[in-house]
Order: C-alpha cells, then sequence, then structure tokens
C-alpha cells in the first residue's frame, strides 16, 4: 500500500488499524529483511566529473566532493538536487537529527529526495528562522515540513524570523526561551544540508534586504569584504565570518556552529557563484560539497588565482 498504491504512512495505518509510528516501524523491518529493496537511481541520470570532485577534496580537506556533469548550466541545479539526494538517502537512516537551511538548491534537494522510511526518534529541524516572504518558496519551514512527511517523521518549526531589522530586536530576540530552544535543537544536528550563498545573488540577496541596514551599517558590512552567507551568516573570501552589525541580524546557527555538526552537506549550482561558495569552503563548515562543473572549476580556478 505504501510503496504500490502511494499512500502515506497515516492512510496506511487507518486501514489496517495501526498508529502511524507502528507503520514506520513495519516498513523499516520490511527494508531490514529485504522484503522491500529500494534501489537508488538518481547516479544512473546525473554523471559526475570525477577529476573535479578530487580536485576539491584536496584543495579543501574535504570528506567528500560530487560535482554534477550537465549538458547546460542551466541543468546545474537539478543534477545537484538529485546528488545530494543521494548523499541523504546514504546517510539519514543513521541521523537522529537532520537539519537544512533554505535556498533554491537545498529546495531541489527536497524535490529529488524519494519517499523513504527512517526511524520514528528521527526530528526534522530548521538551522534559521522563518522568512515570510519567502514561506512558500525557498524556507527552511516549508522545506522541512516537505522532507519530513516524504520520511514520516517528526517536522520541527523555527518559530522566529531569520532576519530582523536592529541589533536591539537582535538581542532582544535571542533572549526568548523559544528561540533559545530552536537554536538547541539546530545545534544538536548531526547531518545538515546548507546552501552556500553569493553575495547580492537570489536569496542571499534578499536576506541581507531584510537587514535594513542604514547606509553607515551598510558601509560597515562591505569593509568587511562579503562574498556569501551560510544561512544568513555573512563571510569573506577567506572564510572568515563577518562582525557586526550583519552577525547582530540573523536569528540561527553560526557558521561556527555548523562547522562542530558531524556531518554538514554544502550545496550550491551556477558558476556565478564562485566567489560565495570559495569562501564559503574556506570557512571549513563542510565534510561534503554537491557543486555542478561550471562552479567547481570556477572555484578551482578562483583559487589558484588568489594564491
Amino acid at each position: 500500500m505504501y510503496y504500490i498504491e502511494g499512500l502515506d504512512q497515516g492512510q496506511v495505518g487507518r486501514r489496517l488499524g495501526l498508529s502511524r509510528s507502528g507503520v514506520s516501524r513495519v516498513l523499516a523491518t520490511a527494508r531490514e529483511r529485504g522484503v522491500v529493496q529500494v534501489r537508488i537511481v538518481g547516479d544512473e541520470h546525473v554523471s559526475r566529473n570525477r577529476e573535479l570532485e578530487s580536485a576539491l577534496i584536496r584543495g579543501f580537506g574535504l570528506r567528500e566532493a560530487l560535482v554534477a556533469e550537465t549538458a547546460s548550466e542551466s541543468a546545474g541545479l537539478r543534477a545537484v538536487g538529485q546528488l545530494a539526494s543521494q548523499v541523504f538517502t546514504r546517510r539519514s537512516a543513521t541521523a537522529s537529527r537532520i537539519g537544512l537551511s533554505w535556498g533554491f538548491t537545498v529546495g531541489q534537494l527536497v524535490e529529488a529526495v524519494p519517499q523513504v522510511t527512517l526511524r520514528s526518534a528521527t526530528r526534522f529541524t530548521p538551522l534559521v528562522g522563518g522568512m515570510p516572504l519567502l514561506d512558500t518558496g525557498p524556507s527552511g519551514n516549508s522545506y522541512i515540513q516537505t522532507l519530513a512527511e516524504k520520511c514520516g517523521v517528526v517536522a520541527e518549526r523555527f518559530d522566529a524570523p531569520a532576519v530582523v531589522e536592529s541589533s536591539a530586536t537582535y538581542h532582544a530576540m535571542m533572549s526568548e526561551s523559544t528561540v533559545r530552544g530552536a537554536l538547541e535543537r539546530a545545534r544538536a544536528c548531526d547531518l545538515a544540508f546548507v546552501g552556500i550563498g553569493s553575495f547580492g545573488v537570489y536569496t542571499s540577496k534578499q536576506a541581507v534586504d531584510g537587514m535594513r541596514l542604514s547606509e553607515q551599517e551598510w558601509e560597515a558590512v562591505l569593509r568587511q569584504g562579503p562574498v556569501g552567507d551560510l544561512a544568513g551568516r555573512l563571510f569573506d573570501i577567506e572564510g572568515r565570518p563577518l562582525g557586526a552589525p550583519a552577525s547582530e541580524r540573523v536569528i540561527g546557527a553560526t557558521i561556527e556552529e555548523i562547522r562542530e555538526m558531524p556531518v554538514a552537506v554544502g550545496l550550491a549550482a551556477g558558476k556565478e557563484k564562485a566567489p560565495g561558495v570559495l569562501g564559503g569552503l574556506r570557512t571549513q563548515a563542510f565534510d561534503i560539497v554537491v557543486l555542478d562543473e561550471s562552479l567547481a572549476a570556477a572555484v578551482l580556478a578562483l583559487a589558484d588565482a588568489r594564491r
């Protein structure tokens, strides 16, 4: 019923008189005993550039790199999502808490992940607060809900704004028990998927716009040389996190906290993101990175040019 008819776990439970968690346990047992076999097909459709993967691993001390070969740059976003879904499938079975940031690349991961059965105790949690303008698009809260439904587990919310308009609001929010609890859950992730943003591009631009920086504050940010962001946290080309005022505008996990997570996976597509991804890799926050080949080649070329 679950695999063939496409029913969700709640529907199966109602038919059989079982709880949702009971259905999840039955499905997990069926997979363990080989009654149900799941074949991962994503790699059959996405070729990988092993040479660029090896260069990234050597150059940035990564545990693993996946680089999608694509016929066109426009296909890169979807291909990265497909490869990232393979990382998710391999790693999620042993994870207890899985975190997601925001962005279109993370959205492609969520779309590409097939229906899988995870342990009922597994939790999905956002790494950063929500953005009302993005809650129907590339937002962490909406992604978490979709992915949790696919996997039949609990989705946690981060019910705070991702970006605030003043340092006073930031400090007030950080004193709230609900925000502290959400941050504790984010820090507890043992597997995280984080979109690498490039300063001034796509959702990174939307996050900075949401900070409502004054002219003086904007100049202070620019003096620090921002090139990209991880979950809204800005950094420079050397991977150094920016300080105030930008650091006092984002409600979410810090770059240092992402670095401490057992497995953090960075995702990005499009060669225009090369400065942001180079800086992101230099934060040393990632164990695994998934890129398209035009971006991977541009990152390596930029790194060579800056030596």
